[in-house]
């Protein structure tokens, strides 16, 4: 049920409705009477942001990076450059005329909890943007029971709104590409956090172990190295290659800063990229294409994946957005093949 079902019970425009549960001292007595009998024959209950709304609208939204517990700050959504998608955030919302307020949300910090409940229990933001890593994170539920407008980026949430890469697919399409110009021995670098692995990386994982099936390519255990996500254990983790049992002739990296961690590597051993071992990086970052050799890496739609989120909460926030009617869509990337797979023009797939 959404202000869109009471205009046209009551035979009005949204706008006006809108109004009524906004500024209801603005609209005519026998319009508000007849949006107001409508709302009750509807049995229509306005969310906590249009109650909010009534005092007055922030035009604020909140980014909330969960950071899992304060010993683990460090990982602050590694599979995404934060700064880079706040940037994204703060370009959309100037065009909006919204302010973004940036927070970290610790669920074992006494102050972070109290900085995102003050947030959502006393309406200083409109909406809330949150990246997750964990489907039961405990902020969650607690947006869900609070009836707050939210969305998830980067993790695919039954019962939510969320934008999310298609991780699955980057990787396979990735892996297949190796595959069919010529790899054999394709390593997967993925990365972890605690030594678990993230919704997100078990779906590149299958992406990648989906991939060598379909090239009838056996799925080695001493090939699926963890790291974390830094150049330093991306390095780390191509020494450990180098010395295993099986050397790779290609590796597939958790994201562009793992790789350039495993050209260097691969330079201090003194083998050639790409004639001996290929590298592909994730996220396509600048840098990548000025890495000697240039890195092949999987580009990310992010500002289209942040215009869509932040689009979402507007219609959720402004109600024209009925609370089952999720908008959930997953987004596809593309492989960006550069000189550390050979820039031969091979990458175009049928």
């Amino acid at each position: 049920m959404t202000i869109k079902d009471v205009a046209r019970r009551a035979g009005v425009s949204f706008q006006t409705v809108s109004l009524v549960l906004n500024h209801p001292e603005k609209v005519a007595r026998t319009t508000r009477e007849t949006i107001e009998a409508a709302m009750r024959d509807l049995e229509f209950v306005p969310s906590l942001a249009a109650r909010s709304l009534r005092k007055k609208p922030s035009r604020s939204i909140a980014c909330v990076f969960s950071v899992g517990a304060r010993a683990d700050a460090s990982g602050l959504m590694q599979e995404a450059d934060q700064g880079g998608l706040l940037q994204a955030f703060a370009y959309v919302t100037d065009q909006h005329g919204y302010t973004l307020v940036h927070r970290r949300w610790c669920s074992d910090d006494p102050d972070s909890v109290g900085r995102i409940t003050s947030l959502v229990s006393e309406a200083r933001v409109d909406g809330l943007v949150l990246f997750a890593e964990r489907r039961d994170d405990p902020l969650i539920a607690m947006l869900q029971a609070k009836r707050f407008p939210f969305v998830i980026f980067g993790l695919d949430t039954p019962g939510a709104h969320f934008a999310m890469r298609a991780e699955r697919d980057a990787v396979y399409e990735a892996v297949r590409y190796l595959a069919r110009t010529g790899s054999r021995a394709i390593s997967f670098l993925e990365g972890k956090r605690d030594g678990r692995r993230m919704r997100t990386v078990a779906e590149r994982f299958r992406g990648y172990r989906e991939a060598l099936a379909e090239a009838g390519l056996p799925l080695r255990d001493d090939l699926v190295v963890p790291c974390d996500w830094t150049s330093e254990s991306g390095h780390r983790a191509t020494l450990r290659l180098l010395d295993g049992p099986v050397r790779p002739d290609a590796i597939v990296a958790a994201d562009d800063r793992v790789a350039f961690g495993v050209l260097k590597a691969l330079h201090d051993r003194g083998i050639r990229v790409p004639e001996a071992i290929r590298v592909v990086g994730f996220d396509n970052s600048i840098q990548s294409a000025y890495t000697i050799p240039s890195l092949t890496s999987i580009e990310v739609p992010t500002l289209e994946m942040v215009r869509f989120a932040f689009a979402t909460l507007v219609e959720v926030i402004e109600g024209t957005r009925a609370p089952d009617d999720l908008a959930q869509r997953h987004f596809p990337t593309r492989l960006v093949v550069r000189e550390s797979t050979g820039s031969d023009g091979r990458a175009q797939l049928s």
